[in-house]
């Protein structure tokens, strides 16, 4: 794993921990909801980094799932070429 994607994955981990913390805190629900809203506020431009980082990751994930499998495809009908050819 890269440097920056351990980093990336850290990042993303504070930020749900924080937010899941927050959620199973015993306070009511409207503390909750403030408590929140502040948070996004003051951290608006770490959500939209973390947000644009979670959308490259999980597009080169689909990419490199796609890639596999067209790999795989191939492979296996040259496989069936193989034995009927």
């Amino acid at each position: 794993m890269s440097r920056s994607g351990f980093f990336d994955g850290l990042l993303v981990g504070t930020v749900l921990g924080a937010v899941f913390g927050m959620l199973y805190a015993p306070q009511s629900g409207e503390e909750t909801r403030s408590h929140i809203s502040k948070l996004k506020a003051d951290n608006e431009d770490l959500i939209q980094d973390t947000k644009q980082k979670t959308e490259v990751l999980i597009n080169k994930t689909k990419d490199a799932i796609e890639e596999g499998l067209d790999r795989l495809t191939k492979t296996i009908e040259n496989k069936k070429r193989e034995h009927t050819g």
